[in-house]
């Protein structure tokens, strides 16, 4: 098991690199509160739109996090119904059931890095800490992941460069 702790600025920056963040997410940006970011849309009146989140939890594999709503975002939800549609959040391991966003961070990097799953996610003093451990683990959908039909480690030593 190892902890790594990041700033959001580090978190961030290792996301984009990677290409974990959808291509209509912009001007990404998180306070010790709430991550904010701008949502391209498709629409020409209405080029982009401003969105909060709050980091509520992980469970299972999953962080979870929930819109900042207000009276506006409350009225409209189902035009973000329809901008989260076009994110394709199924490639980056996400799902959305407003007013909260479930990604599978372990199904987003295993893209990246393989024999490793984080265990653990808390956001605590602006400070993502991080724990990671060996790949099998629990996927948000109650899959064992990293396991092959016996129950065992599904590791393939061939993959290896």
């Amino acid at each position: 098991m190892a902890q790594i702790i990041l700033s959001s600025h580090e978190l961030i920056s290792i996301l984009q690199a990677n290409a974990g963040i959808p291509p209509q997410i912009m001007d990404l940006t998180v306070d010790a509160e709430e991550i904010r970011f701008r949502v391209k849309t498709e629409w020409p009146i209405l080029k982009s739109i401003r969105v909060g989140m709050r980091f509520v939890s992980f469970e299972s594999g999953c962080v979870i996090l929930q819109l900042a709503t207000n009276l506006l975002t409350d009225k409209f939800s189902w035009l973000l119904d329809r901008m989260i549609e076009a994110l394709q959040l199924e490639e980056y391991g996400g799902r959305w059931e407003y007013p909260r966003l479930y990604i599978n961070v372990n199904r987003l990097i295993e893209r990246h890095l393989r024999g490793v799953a984080v265990e653990d996610i808390v956001l605590r003093d602006g400070l993502f800490h991080i724990t990671a451990t060996h790949a099998s683990f629990i996927a948000c959908d109650g899959d064992v992941e990293g396991q092959n039909e016996e129950g065992t480690d599904s590791w393939n030593p061939s993959l290896l460069p």
